[in-house]
């Protein structure tokens, strides 16, 4: 059996904390990579009773196992040592999923961290779209995806997250940012066909290297994903649509998203101020992670009611859009919302939107 390869010790931050890394170095280059720029990683030791993510190391005698088995992936294993704060990699083995685990690891920590200092955790994406910060909200196949990166596309806005941001009511109580993650944006194959064409859509594909797209096929071919998905990375993302990723960004409106099944069903709403807080709960997630909520994530008491009021008061509209239509319908929010949405005077340190790290020398295409 080959050795181990030496690892060494590393810091990543965001926003709300401070943790530890262990692992080789290429995994670290990848992970910060990867985590840009929502996380960074520095050398050197985490803080002192942080939690730390570790690969390369065996895990103590006694440590938990701790599995997460998501829907068309292979199964990651961990080792906790809950008494030292330590999470130990397991398997697959291979550098691929070596970084995919930690990172996903990580992520889970610090949003963690994060729901313990009140920050409310919403099933939404997050835009600038003509300079007004837009939370998409909807479940599952509700077209967030494809709204977000064909707005991006036609050159009107900015990504910050796909899926699931985090949100906190500033002191004064009247203004609500939100924040990203480093999370693989989960794309329809139709979308990669409707905004690219077939022919460039299965180029994209051939290029992504997040490890689970080598089984999430299997998906489509059982029928649990009808148009089939990909995973997709922050800069492989950056890279496609040539644009920054946005790190956080003010609230300034509210969308409830839908697919309308004709034309006639579609169109632009607004949702009177005693109905929002009812449809909003719909898509608040009780856990700040889809896997490992294993780190303590109980909010101090009162915040997320202060975020949940400041969200209800914001401007707020249902959109239902045709799928095939998509970029035409983008334009069509946009005027809808220039119109009804005050444009906000933003301090510079509002607009917190930075590049997604570019792939390195040698990065897996």
């Amino acid at each position: 059996m080959a050795p181990n390869p030496p690892t060494h010790r590393y810091t990543v931050r965001s926003q709300v904390a401070a943790t530890g890394l262990t692992c080789p170095p290429p995994v670290a280059e990848h992970i910060a990579r990867l985590a840009g720029p929502y996380l960074s990683v520095e050398p050197g030791p985490g803080p002192a009773g942080s939690w730390q993510a570790v690969a390369g190391v065996e895990p103590p005698p006694g440590a938990v196992p701790e599995e997460v088995a998501a829907l068309g992936e292979v199964a990651v294993r961990y080792a906790v040592d809950h008494a030292h704060r330590t999470l130990y990699h397991r398997t697959p083995h291979g550098e691929d999923w070596t970084t995919q685990s930690l990172l996903r690891a990580t992520r889970a920590i610090h949003r963690s961290a994060a729901s313990r200092q009140g920050m409310l955790f919403l099933h939404a994406g997050l835009v600038e779209l003509e300079g007004l910060g837009i939370a998409l909200v909807g479940g599952s196949r509700a077209g967030k995806t494809t709204l977000v990166m064909t707005s991006v596309l036609h050159g009107g806005a900015t990504m910050v997250c796909n899926d699931d941001v985090s949100l906190s009511a500033e002191p004064d109580g009247g203004r609500v940012l939100g924040v990203g993650w480093p999370r693989s944006v989960s794309v329809r194959l139709d979308t990669l066909d409707l905004l690219f064409g077939r022919e460039k859509a299965q180029g994209v594909l051939s290029r992504l290297t997040h490890p689970a797209n080598r089984t999430l096929g299997s998906l489509r071919a059982s029928g649990v994903e009808e148009h089939g998905t990909a995973l997709i990375y922050p800069w492989e993302y950056a890279a496609l649509l040539d644009t920054p990723v946005g790190r956080s960004a003010r609230v300034d409106a509210i969308v409830h998203l839908g697919l309308a099944d004709s034309p006639s069903d579609t169109g632009v709403a607004d949702v009177p101020p005693a109905a929002r807080a009812d449809l909003l709960e719909r898509h608040v997630l009780d856990l700040p992670n889809k896997h490992l909520n294993i780190f303590g994530h109980a909010p101090r008491q009162g915040a997320p009611a202060r975020t949940r009021e400041a969200l209800t008061a914001l401007p707020t509209f249902t959109f239902r859009y045709a799928f095939a239509d998509a970029p035409r319908e983008v334009a069509r929010l946009a005027a809808h919302l220039r119109g009804r949405v005050p444009a906000p005077a933003r301090p510079a340190q509002d607009r917190l939107t930075a590049p997604a790290a570019p792939a390195g020398r040698g990065e897996r295409r």
